[in-house]
């Protein structure tokens, strides 16, 4: 595993479902990927996807990232 999934990972694990974060990086909207930046609470955290309140699915990969 290479050090920026490895970090990845780590963020991702740390997470707290219900907390609000700022999420940069891509999402899936349909068959379409696209790159957006938003302030919302995670509802749900799958192997590939960070979801958030609003319904959008951020892929997880190297352009995510995530602040409190």
């Amino acid at each position: 595993m290479s050090s920026t999934r490895t970090a990845i990972a780590k963020q991702v694990k740390k997470i707290i479902i219900g907390g609000r974060y700022h999420l940069s990086g891509d999402i899936q909207n349909g068959s379409f990927v696209t790159h957006d930046e938003v302030t919302r609470k995670v509802v749900r955290v799958t192997d590939t996807h960070v979801v958030c309140e609003c319904g959008r699915k951020f892929i997880i990969n190297g352009n995510l990232k995530i602040n409190e």
